[in-house]
């Protein structure tokens, strides 16, 4: 008979609890759509709402959290009929304090416009955001250790890698290898938090259309007046180029209206280049993007002379690219501790990148614009450094939502009237891709991506020599790239 009460009663409060996303008032977190690229997912009940983050790609789990935005918080009977169960974080909506384990996750917080909330943030000396620099210097932001102490002063604490021991930790995932809009859909999530949630989906929705404005009018761009885009990283440590070619990189190139490296097949994100590879496919390069990280070597490395060597070009003349100064690092935004802007906040901010990748390609696009993100300065001789932000940009520097653009679609626009320069080299990088073009420029310098060794005196023998030199170097490579794929997997960022 005691079951059967028991039945009785969860059966009653079920019907209490149903749905009821018509009822506005009862809407806490805000009345949103679920996330359309499966980042979040919500469920609205008469006097609490159940919102599901969920990593995506690479990182396939999934929270839920409780929020209320009333004087009591709902109780476990109640969780229970929904599928909960007394673990599952409680929040009451708005947040007045948290913490922070990053500035990754603070710039979630710092775009939905709730700032002044974050009360610890972990390594405050990567912070970049200006306001939030300020808050520092003035002592009404502190260090996050991840203390008892701390986790009781919080409402909640926003992390970039899930805690399940913590009930007041609320996670972000930071997901990789992804579509670039989708980490920005988090905004909404975060939002939510603080009863904020319409305006987190407006702000996310000023973003992808944004994005999508752009995106649109590249697509206008005839295939073969296509720029090649090389997104590299150099690893100082193995002393080795690498390629990035992650769902993210491919994507946000294709949207700028350049094709990315491979130009035929695929190989992994981090794909190690050969000395040969590197040369191909810079040769074959309109831009080039670099994305090394510099910290903690000397300044004789950073110069764009440096990098040449590097790349193995005697001289400038030797490198369309470099001509032209198309070779762009990440830091074009920084902290005065060297910390890159882009590192934190490209996740929820792709536009920024987009905008960037189209003006350094096309500067009368939009010709009052100045790159976030890309460092304008790396190639052209100056001292490397990038906008350096510090507390007293704050009120002065758009940092925030406050910089989201309206982007009035430019319908006639198609980009460059004539093709790129003709490919050089073969195999995936080089003249068995794509997008060959038409012109010459570049052709003489196919000796430079295949040193010839030995001195030959009949030319044709010499072309023989250098094919089969080229052929026996690709297969070997590969091979060796394989063997690391399997063996020595380099984690994604």
């Amino acid at each position: 008979m005691f079951g059967s009460f028991k039945k009785l009663f969860y059966a009653s409060a079920a019907l209490i609890l149903l749905p009821i996303a018509a009822q506005a008032q009862d809407n806490c977190g805000g009345l949103v759509s679920n996330g359309t690229l499966g980042t979040f997912t919500v469920n609205y009940y008469s006097n609490f709402t159940v919102l599901t983050i969920n990593g995506v790609n690479n990182n396939i789990n999934s929270e839920n959290y409780v929020l209320y935005c009333g004087t009591e918080a709902p109780q476990d009977f109640a969780l229970a009929t929904v599928g909960l169960s007394a673990s599952t974080g409680v929040f009451r909506a708005p947040l007045l304090q948290v913490a922070a384990d990053d500035t990754y996750t603070s710039t979630y917080i710092e775009i939905s416009g709730h700032r002044d909330s974050i009360n610890f943030l972990e390594s405050p000396q990567n912070i970049v955001s200006p306001c939030l620099q300020q808050r520092y210097a003035n002592q009404s932001l502190f260090a996050f250790n991840n203390s008892l102490t701390e986790w009781s002063l919080i409402n909640a604490g926003f992390l970039s890698v899930m805690n399940t021991a913590q009930q007041k930790s609320v996670w972000i995932p930071s997901s990789v290898d992804v579509d670039p809009l989708q980490r920005a859909e988090y905004i909404i999530a975060v939002a939510m938090f603080y009863n904020d949630g319409v305006n987190g989906q407006s702000l996310y929705n000023q973003i992808k259309a944004a994005y999508t404005n752009l995106q649109n009018d590249m697509n206008q761009i005839p295939q073969a007046n296509r720029n090649r885009i090389a997104w590299v990283y150099y690893d100082f440590t193995l002393s080795t180029w690498k390629l990035r070619n992650s769902a993210f990189t491919k994507g946000i190139i294709a949207a700028a209206g350049g094709i990315s490296f491979p130009l035929t097949g695929e190989v992994p994100d981090y794909a190690t280049l050969s000395s040969d590879d590197i040369k191909t496919i810079l040769l074959n390069s309109q831009v080039v993007i670099d994305q090394t990280d510099f910290t903690g070597q000397p300044t004789s490395v950073k110069t764009i002379d440096a990098w040449r060597v590097r790349a193995g070009f005697e001289s400038s003349s030797d490198l369309p690219v470099l001509q032209s100064k198309k070779v762009y690092t990440l830091d074009g935004t920084t902290n005065s501790n060297g910390v890159s802007d882009y590192n934190y906040r490209v996740a929820p901010r792709p536009d920024i990148l987009l905008k960037d990748l189209i003006y350094v390609q096309y500067p009368s696009y939009n010709s009052t614009y100045s790159t976030v993100f890309l460092n304008t300065d790396f190639a052209t001789g100056g001292d490397g450094r990038g906008v350096v932000l510090t507390a007293s940009n704050c009120g002065t520097t758009k940092y925030d939502s406050g910089d989201i653009p309206v982007i009035v679609p430019q319908p006639s626009f198609t980009g460059n009237p004539t093709p790129p320069a003709a490919l050089v080299g073969t195999g995936v990088y080089g003249g068995d891709g794509t997008n060959s073009g038409s012109s010459s420029r570049g052709s003489s310098k196919v000796s430079i991506v295949v040193p010839v060794v030995c001195v030959v005196v009949i030319l044709g023998a010499a072309f023989a020599f250098v094919s089969f030199k080229w052929g026996k170097r690709a297969k070997e490579d590969r091979f060796i790239e394989l063997e690391e794929e399997m063996n020595n997997e380099i984690p994604l960022h």
